[in-house]
């Protein structure tokens, strides 16, 4: 149970006492901004200093929080034991949890362990195939009272972050959304991934992947162009194949036919280190053989759908991060935004290693 403030004076706890009826009840919203303090003390016919001090007892107690500028927010779950309400996970994938992608799967199982592990229960809301109004309406529906938002909407975001729940932004495309954010040490992995590479004697490296799909594809090759830079190498235009949609193969494909082929491709996505190793098959190349190349995966799915995918034939040194990991990070940053709701947003980066297959 919350601590009730003592301390202070009959008349700012009579109105103290009344608005705390109002949360508990439920007649004051989670979320609501109050009104402000003057229309409070005019409709009480109290003092501005006797309502300030009612509204601080309340922030003691965790059932507003006080933001500067705008006054009072009540909170999710204010009066309500978290382990009552779960915590919603919000990704772009269509439908129920049962039929989103393996990946997005391997999250949410992390996600649940993480969130179980403290008591809490967590709730996979899938938003392809619904409007950002009706994924706020499940969360109200599901009474929610903290988020993990996966590459959502900027405007889903800014709902989420307006409404007053606790959030993080997991593995974010998103820039500089306003919340907190977890996500793969990007920079780190495509620098591992290039000294790697540079360390066989490698200076023609291409790289075949996204480049603007997000700010994590920017990160990757920011590190990967730093540790060619600080080599004396670089990434030359000629060699960067950008890629989208299901087009890796065939760009490898072509890359591949070039009388002055690479000699080494760093392809730094499960899809497209995947694809990379099927197009060169296509040629008669294979991957580790003809040419090196490192690419990138969950740790969770390396056995179960990563090394199986590439046929029997090499698996190549691979960029690896783990989603429990990560789950344990947001999870751990959720309960502290909850019990502080005034800090300031955050990036946390999720370690990543290289894994040489055996």
């Amino acid at each position: 149970m919350r601590a009730r403030s003592k301390g202070i004076g009959r008349a700012p706890a009579k109105i103290r006492d009344r608005i705390r009826k109002l949360i508990l009840s439920g007649a004051v919203p989670p979320g609501l901004l109050l009104p402000g303090l003057r229309r409070i003390s005019q409709e009480h016919k109290v003092a501005l200093t006797t309502v300030h001090q009612a509204l601080t007892s309340l922030v003691a107690e965790g059932l507003l929080a006080a933001e500067p500028s705008r006054g009072y927010r009540v909170l999710y779950g204010a009066g309500d034991d978290e382990k009552t309400r779960p915590v919603a996970y919000v990704t772009s994938q269509r439908g129920k949890p049962g039929d989103w992608e393996p990946f997005f799967q391997e999250l949410l199982i992390a996600f649940q362990d993480a969130a179980h592990s403290r008591g809490w229960t967590m709730l996979g809301v899938g938003t392809a195939d619904q409007d950002h109004a009706a994924v706020m309406r499940q969360l109200a529906g599901a009474r929610t009272w903290g988020v993990l938002l996966e590459r959502a909407n900027p405007e889903l975001i800014a709902m989420v972050r307006d409404s007053g729940l606790p959030a993080i932004i997991v593995h974010p495309g998103a820039e500089d959304a306003g919340l907190d954010a977890v996500m793969q040490d990007n920079y780190q992995g495509g620098m591992l991934a290039a000294e790697h590479l540079l360390a066989r004697g490698h200076r023609r490296i291409a790289w075949v992947g996204a480049t603007v799909r997000s700010g994590y594809s920017l990160a990757r090759l920011a590190g990967a162009s730093a540790a060619l830079l600080r080599a004396g190498a670089e990434l030359t235009p000629e060699l960067r194949v950008e890629t989208s949609g299901n087009n890796a193969r065939e760009r490898t494909r072509e890359l591949l036919r070039r009388p002055e082929r690479p000699t080494a491709i760093l392809a730094l996505w499960r899809e497209e280190a995947i694809d990379v190793a099927a197009g060169a098959r296509e040629l008669g190349l294979v991957a580790g053989r003809d040419f090196d190349m490192v690419g990138w995966c969950v740790e969770e799915q390396y056995e179960r759908g990563y090394r199986p995918a590439f046929a029997g034939g090499p698996v190549p040194p691979t960029v690896v991060w783990s989603a429990r990991a990560m789950a344990n990070l947001a999870i751990s940053r959720l309960a502290e935004r909850r019990a502080n709701p005034g800090l300031e947003a955050v990036r946390i980066h999720v370690p990543v290693t290289l894994r040489i297959a055996d």
